[in-house]
């Protein structure tokens, strides 16, 4: 039997505040503010710059019937897609990430465990209601560029619902996670909160209450009060997670906070590599005990095919939730190019990073190469010889994520000009994708690079462009649908200007192989490292 003494929260919140003020009695409250204030410059001219590129072309009032007809569910959609993620999540015990300390003493006190967690929870929803909101503020901004309305109008209703967006999706996970729903049934109903808002996308119907909640960021073009329904729904979640959060599963919060703080150092140190692996241990992300398809090794297969057949035989123990990631990854690129071809060229970021994302885990047998070094080099080559080759697994993969895209395309514009362009852009964006994934994976950690002879105040410009660079190389082998577009304008051919940009690109792909091949070399005459060939 579990004996709960009653306990004030005020006593629990106390002991938290005193652990912060000693964790922040360092803290120079005026640098960290000048900080937020440089950050939040910086993110207000990217956010005016960004939405300026979208150009203030309105559309037309076909294309504007199709947003007052199934705009509202689509916004349902994704906000349904929000909430399905965060049900997965509840049912591993998310969303909640509560300090060791809290765990070890705190919840394992007889104390009452909903008051205990109440203060993480709250904190958790003003924190995504907050990051939420500005999301949604930010797509509000972008949207009133091409639709009729006032900005204010568009920004508040779209802060408006991505903060309930945010705030439903917590509440959800949070209800999950204090039910102990399994695995199988969180995954059940995200696929059932995905269906439904799928459905009224397909039918053209307002059934789901994400789709009411959908209406709500259209308000900008005309009222609708049925969208304060979708708004309760979120607002009722939220309650229902705060009053199932004591149920938690101390066994799932001790493993959370143990993984969720070294997640943090590793996104601290900007440690990608140990940050996808913390991912999937979070996720209870586990290969397969037995592989889709059987490879048989060829007798007469030799040295030369030993790298490709390992890298198959690890992609084909991929569990199917990996397999379904690539797909949802595939489609919003597709679909983000069809948003480019519309008009929308910041969309090309999004389609960039999609792809990016996708072949970060196509990359993986090269990633698990990387990890093993000392097995690397037992063996009886040179490490850009077997590195070069781990990329030729990871193109093949990406293509079929790329096809994928081509898919989600077709139903959304002309089919030959889609097969034209997509086709002719096929190779650049898989090639330049897989190029940016293996820069990430293969280079050096950030603190081993940085150089002795390196001014101080380029430091952080050189920071910030190592961590961009893998995006923008993934992002520019999508420069083929811009530069068609723009030729289509024209009325020239669009599939002939795509393929003329396509192959310059090409070079990208080959200089990152030639520096995957030689740099293990480079750095050993250099003195810095590595194994001679």
């Amino acid at each position: 039997m579990t004996l709960a003494l009653p306990v004030d929260s005020s006593v629990v919140g106390g002991l938290r505040r005193a652990r912060r003020r000693r964790r922040l009695a360092d803290v120079d409250l005026f640098e960290a503010l000048y900080q937020a204030y440089l950050a939040a410059l910086a993110v207000g001219i990217v956010v005016a710059l960004g939405s300026g590129v979208t150009g203030d072309a309105r559309l037309g009032p076909s294309a504007l019937h199709q947003v007052r007809t199934h705009g509202a569910a689509a916004v349902g959609l994704a906000v349904a897609l929000a909430v399905a993620v965060a049900l997965r999540s509840g049912g591993r015990g998310g969303p909640l990430a509560v300090e060791g300390a809290d765990v070890t003493h705190v919840l394992l006190a007889p104390v009452d465990r909903r008051a205990a967690l109440a203060g993480p929870a709250i904190q958790q929803l003003r924190f995504g209601a907050f990051a939420g909101g500005t999301a949604g503020a930010v797509v509000g901004l972008i949207a009133y560029r091409r639709l009729p309305g006032t900005p204010g109008a568009w920004v508040l209703w779209g802060a408006l619902v991505g903060g309930l967006a945010a705030v439903a999706a917590l509440g959800a996970a949070m209800a999950a996670s204090g039910r102990r729903l399994s695995r199988y049934a969180a995954n059940g109903l995200a696929l059932v909160v995905l269906g439904w808002s799928a459905a009224d996308l397909a039918l053209g119907v307002s059934s789901s209450p994400f789709t009411l909640l959908g209406r709500l960021s259209l308000w900008a073009l005309g009222f609708d009060w049925t969208a304060l329904g979708g708004a309760v729904v979120a607002v009722l979640l939220a309650a229902l997670g705060l009053a199932l959060v004591g149920g938690l599963s101390l066994e799932a919060a001790e493993r959370r906070s143990r993984l969720v703080g070294q997640l943090r150092f590793a996104a601290t140190v900007r440690d990608l590599r140990a940050v996808m692996l913390l991912r999937r241990q979070l996720a209870q992300e586990r290969p397969r005990t037995r592989p889709w398809v059987r490879l048989a090794t060829r007798p007469d297969s030799g040295i030369r095919l030993a790298v490709w057949m390992r890298g198959w035989r690890g992609i084909l123990r991929w569990p199917a939730r990996r397999l379904a990631r690539l797909v949802v990854l595939g489609a919003a690129a597709g679909v983000s190019l069809r948003g480019v071809w519309a008009g929308s060229a910041p969309l090309v970021v999004v389609a960039g990073l999609a792809l990016w994302l996708a072949a970060l885990e196509a990359v993986e047998p090269l990633a698990q190469e990387v990890d093993a070094a000392d097995r690397r080099d037992s063996y009886p080559r040179a490490e850009g010889w077997i590195e070069l080759r781990h990329l030729a697994v990871p193109c093949v993969v990406m293509a079929a994520v790329g096809v994928i895209g081509l898919g989600a395309a077709l139903p959304l514009g002309q089919i030959g000009l889609v097969l034209g362009v997509g086709g002719s852009t096929l190779v650049p964006a898989v090639t330049c994708a897989v190029a940016g994934a293996a820069v990430s994976v293969v280079r050096a950690p950030p603190l081993a690079v940085v150089g002795n002879n390196l001014m101080p105040e380029l430091t952080g410009l050189r920071a910030l462009g190592r961590e961009l660079l893998p995006p923008v190389l993934a992002t520019a082998g999508l420069l083929p649908v811009l530069a068609a577009r723009a030729i289509a304008v024209h009325h020239h051919s669009a599939t002939a200007a795509a393929a003329n940009v396509a192959v310059p690109l090409l070079f990208i792909p080959v200089a990152v192989g030639a520096w995957v091949h030689t740099r293990g070399q480079v750095a050993a005459v250099a003195g810095i490292g590595g194994r001679r060939a």
